[in-house]
């Protein structure tokens, strides 16, 4: 606990209990090395460690480290939850040697995601010479009751990684918020018009005599009779 919090009052002081976990670094284009996280947590009763030592496999790297703590969080006088700041710094253990490389590092205020429930995602390296992405699942409860009401800080914009396929997905739910609910029928759909459509729609590229599949399917039919 922070010197100065010694001097707030008990009914803006809270509890939190924390769990984190630091899943694989990707997208790293070297292939050898032993590679480890070390990381920081303000506040906290666990407030330092490091996880093991994994090497690279496919541009990944990955640890599945898991962090429990409990962290001491104080209301300010705006009403607004005190930071709870997370930070983390990625290494490369060069074989054979006792060199250590620095890849990259993040920060993140753990208060901006307070009694929402388990959040994961994957964020871009700070200061990392490549695009490197760390994966993180976390979650802040509150387990001391508050005398105060209060305020979670805004989200601030973090370098948060989002592939393309997901935010094309993400933009059509927002423009269309039926899209999700009538996936299903453009399911149905496809699977009873689609190959007809296809059909009709490479004819031309082939001889224009030759029948097309649902003149054959309806020729076969006849013949049977």
């Amino acid at each position: 606990m922070q010197f100065s919090n010694l001097f707030v009052s008990k009914h803006r002081k809270l509890d939190f209990s924390i769990q984190i976990t630091i899943h694989d670094l990707a997208n790293v284009p070297l292939v050898s090395g032993l590679y480890h996280v070390k990381w920081k947590l303000k506040n906290a009763s666990h407030a330092s460690g490091s996880t093991m030592s994994s090497p690279i496999r496919d541009h990944v790297i990955v640890w599945s480290h898991p962090i429990n703590s409990l962290a001491h969080l104080v209301i300010a006088k705006d009403n607004i939850l005190g930071p709870c700041e997370f930070k983390l710094q990625v290494f490369q253990e060069i074989g054979g040697t006792k060199d250590i490389v620095f890849i990259g590092s993040l920060t993140i205020n753990l208060s901006e995601y307070a009694n929402t429930g388990l959040t994961s995602r994957r964020y871009l390296l700070d200061e990392c010479k490549f695009n490197s992405t760390i994966k993180l699942s976390f979650r802040l409860d509150q387990v001391t009751e508050s005398a105060v009401p209060y305020n979670i800080p805004p989200l601030k914009k973090q370098q948060m990684f989002t592939d393309i396929p997901t935010m094309i997905i993400n933009d059509r739910q927002q423009l269309d918020p039926t899209s999700s609910n009538s996936s299903q029928e453009i399911k149905r759909s496809h699977s009873s018009s689609a190959l007809p459509q296809y059909c009709r729609q490479v004819t031309p590229f082939h001889n224009t005599d030759d029948p097309s599949p649902t003149d054959l399917v309806e020729q076969l039919f006849k013949t049977t009779q």
